[in-house]
C-alpha cells in the first residue's frame, strides 16, 4: 500500500482576525472548519437552531398534548443502536418528568427484527396497540408497519433522520428535516436531536393548555442533554453549529456529575474520570458500550441501564454491557482477521484498480459487519460493504464509505439499474445497511463496483491526512492543550485538530507489548512524551532519531496531575 499524504487543511482566517484576542493557531484551526464567525463557538443553549425551524414540530406536540389529556396510551419504539437507546431513554425521561406515566418502550431485535418498524414487529405491536407510537431514529423507511399501525387505529409519529426514498410513509407526523429537498436547518441532527426538539416543543405545548402546576412542576429538559450528547456523537452525524452546542452542554453536566446514574456507571467501568469526560470518550468508550447491546445482545439492557434509578442497578448493567461489548471486541477480531486473508488472495495491482470492497463470510455476525466495513474504509481509502448470512438466508449487509462518494445515493443507482437486486436498503452519506439474496452477491458486488467507478472522482481515493500545520515548541505546552482543548467538541467534519513536526527521539519503550511510548525532545531541552496506541515493534530503526510524526496535542491526567502529552497518528 502506499504512503498517505500529509497535507495542511485550506483556511482563510481573515473572518476571524478582527478578534485579536484570538491565537492566531486557533483562528487557523476554526477557519478551516468552516467557522466564520467568533459567535459560532459561544456554545450556550439559547444559540441552538429554533424550535420553529423543525418542520411538523408544532403538529405533533399538538397531537401529543391532545393524547395526553385523554390519558391515552404512549409507545416509544427506538432502534438498535446508542443514537437510538439514547432517544428512547430521553423520551420516557423526559415524558416521566413532564408527569405523564402511562408511556412505555420497544426496541427491535436486530436479527430477529431487522431495522426499523418492520412488519413483524408491527405485528405484535397491535395485540395491545398503545393509542400512539413515536417512532425515533427510525420510521422513515417503515411503511409497512406504519399501514398496519394506522389500520389499527393507532396514531404514529415519525421521528428521524435519516434520508428517505422516492415517498413518505403515511405517518401521522412525520418530523425529519432529511424528509424536505430544500436545504435547511437540522439536517445534522441524529434521531436524538430531533427527539430532544419533540420534546422541547411538548413541553411549551402543555405549559400553554395549563398542564403543569404546584403539584406538576415543569421540568428544566436541560437535564437531557448527556443523553443528546451521548447520542449525537455515537451516531457520528456532522457537528454543525447546533450539535456542538449540544455535545457542549451535555458534557458540561457530564463533567459536573448531573448525569444519570447509569451514565456514570458505564464511564465507571469504562476506567474514565467524569470531571474531563470529553467527545471522545463517548466515541471510543461509552457509544461502542452501548452499541454492543444492539450489536449482539438486546438494546432492551442499553435503555434499562440510562434510565436506571439506584446506583446499584445501574453498575450491574454497566457492567453487563461492559462483557457484551468484550465478546463483541473478540467477535470483531477474527471477522476482521478473516476479512484481511480475503483480500490477501488479490494482488496489489488488482486491489488497487478496486474502487470499491465487498466481502462476504456465511458465519459472520450481522451485528459486527459494519465495524469491520469501518475498519476496512479506513485502511483501504475505499467504500466498504461487509455481508452476512441472516438466519432466513438473505444477506445483511452494513457499509462505510469515504468523502465524496455518497453511499445511500450509489446504492440507489444500483437499485434502479439492476431492479430486484437489492431487496432493501437505507442509510446516509458514509453509512447505509442493505439486504440481498443470497443469489444476487455476484451481480450486486459487481454492479456497485462499475457505479462507484462512474460516479466519483479519482481524487476521492487518494489516501490522504489532513493536519493543521506545524506548532513552535513552545506552544507544546500544557496551557496551549488546554486552551485548544476549550474550543472542543470535536468530531465529525469538525475534526479534532492535529499537526506535523519533527522530534528528536530521547528514549522509546513498548507498553503492554502493543503500544509504543517515545520521549521527545523540544527546543531548549524540555521533553514531551508521546505515545502511539497500538504501533507495532520495531517501528524505528535507530534508538536516538529524528523523526517526522502526525500528532495530536492531549491532555493527560495521572495521580490529579495533569500534563501535555503527544498523541501519535503516524511516523514518517
Amino acid at each position: 500500500m502506499k504512503l498517505p499524504q500529509l497535507v495542511i487543511r485550506d483556511a482563510d482566517d481573515s473572518c476571524l482576525r478582527e478578534h485579536a484576542g484570538l491565537n492566531p493557531v486557533f483562528r487557523r484551526i476554526l477557519a478551516a472548519r468552516g467557522v466564520q464567525s467568533i459567535d459560532e463557538i459561544d456554545y450556550r443553549l439559547k444559540n441552538i437552531t429554533r424550535l420553529e425551524s423543525i418542520r411538523n414540530l408544532s403538529s405533533a406536540a399538538d397531537l401529543l398534548t391532545d393524547l395526553i389529556k385523554q390519558n391515552k396510551t404512549i409507545l416509544v419504539f427506538g432502534d438498535y443502536d446508542a443514537d437510538g437507546a439514547t432517544s428512547t431513554a430521553l423520551c420516557m425521561r423526559a415524558l416521566n418528568l413532564m408527569g405523564y406515566g402511562h408511556v412505555n418502550y420497544l426496541m427491535p431485535d436486530r436479527i430477529a427484527d431487522g431495522y426499523g418498524l418492520s412488519l413483524s414487529v408491527a405485528e405484535r405491536i397491535v395485540k395491545h396497540p398503545p393509542d400512539c407510537l413515536i417512532t425515533v431514529d427510525n420510521g422513515i423507511a417503515s411503511f409497512d408497519g406504519i399501514d398496519l399501525l394506522r389500520r389499527h387505529g393507532v396514531d404514529v409519529i415519525v421521528t428521524d433522520h435519516h434520508l428517505p426514498g422516492e415517498s413518505l410513509p403515511n405517518a401521522s407526523v412525520i418530523v425529519n428535516q432529511n424528509a424536505w429537498q430544500e436545504q435547511i436547518e437540522g439536517r445534522n441532527l441524529a434521531g436524538v436531536g430531533i427527539a430532544f426538539y419533540l420534546m422541547l416543543a411538548l413541553r411549551a405545548r402543555l405549559r400553554e393548555s395549563g398542564w403543569f402546576s404546584h403539584d406538576r412542576p415543569e421540568p428544566n429538559l436541560a437535564c437531557c442533554l448527556d443523553l443528546v450528547a451521548i447520542g449525537t456523537v455515537a451516531d457520528l452525524v456532522p457537528l454543525d453549529y447546533c450539535n456542538r452546542i449540544f455535545i457542549h452542554e451535555g458534557l458540561k453536566r457530564i463533567r459536573a456529575g448531573l448525569c444519570t446514574d447509569g451514565i456514570k456507571a458505564l464511564i465507571e467501568v469504562a476506567g474514565k474520570q467524569l470531571d474531563n469526560f470529553s467527545s471522545v470518550d463517548i466515541a471510543f468508550t461509552l457509544g461502542p458500550r452501548i452499541n454492543a447491546a444492539g450489536r449482539l445482545d438486546d438494546m432492551t439492557v442499553g435503555v434499562q441501564c440510562l434510565l436506571a434509578d439506584s446506583v446499584e442497578v445501574a453498575a450491574d448493567l454497566a457492567e453487563q454491557l461492559n462483557n457484551i461489548n468484550l465478546q463483541r471486541r473478540e467477535l470483531q477480531q477474527q471477522m476482521a482477521d478473516q476479512a484481511s486473508r480475503q483480500l490477501s488472495s488479490l494482488d496489489e495491482t488488482e486491489l488497487g484498480r478496486q474502487k470499491s470492497i465487498v466481502l462476504f463470510q456465511a458465519d459472520w455476525h450481522e451485528g459486527v459487519v459494519g465495524i469491520v466495513a469501518s475498519k476496512l474504509k479506513e485502511k483501504y481509502s475505499r467504500p466498504s460493504i461487509v455481508f452476512a448470512q441472516s438466519e432466513d438466508g438473505q444477506l445483511k449487509g452494513s457499509g462505510r464509505s469515504i468523502a465524496g462518494i455518497h453511499l445511500r445515493d450509489m446504492l440507489d443507482v444500483v437499485d434502479k439499474r439492476i431492479p430486484g437486486c437489492i431487496v432493501k436498503f437505507g442509510g446516509h452519506a458514509m453509512a447505509a445497511g442493505l439486504t440481498l439474496e443470497n443469489t444476487s452477491l455476484q451481480l450486486f458486488t459487481h454492479t456497485f463496483e462499475s457505479v462507484i467507478n462512474e460516479y466519483s472522482d479519482p481524487a476521492c481515493f487518494k489516501n490522504i491526512i489532513e493536519c493543521d500545520g506545524e506548532l513552535e515548541d513552545q506552544q507544546v505546552d500544557l496551557q496551549f492543550a488546554i486552551d485548544l482543548q476549550n474550543l472542543s467538541p470535536w468530531g465529525q467534519r469538525f475534526p479534532t485538530p492535529s499537526f506535523v513536526g519533527e522530534f528528536q527521539v530521547i528514549n522509546q519503550r513498548v507498553l503492554k507489548e502493543q503500544h509504543l511510548k517515545l520521549t521527545l525532545e523540544l527546543a531548549g531541552q524540555s521533553y514531551v512524551d508521546g505515545i502511539a496506541f497500538f504501533q507495532p515493534r520495531g517501528v524505528l530503526s535507530k534508538r536516538y532519531e529524528k523523526i517526522t510524526i502526525h500528532y495530536e496535542l492531549a491532555l493527560n491526567r495521572f495521580r490529579g496531575t495533569d500534563s501535555v502529552q503527544i498523541l501519535i497518528r503516524d511516523i514518517f
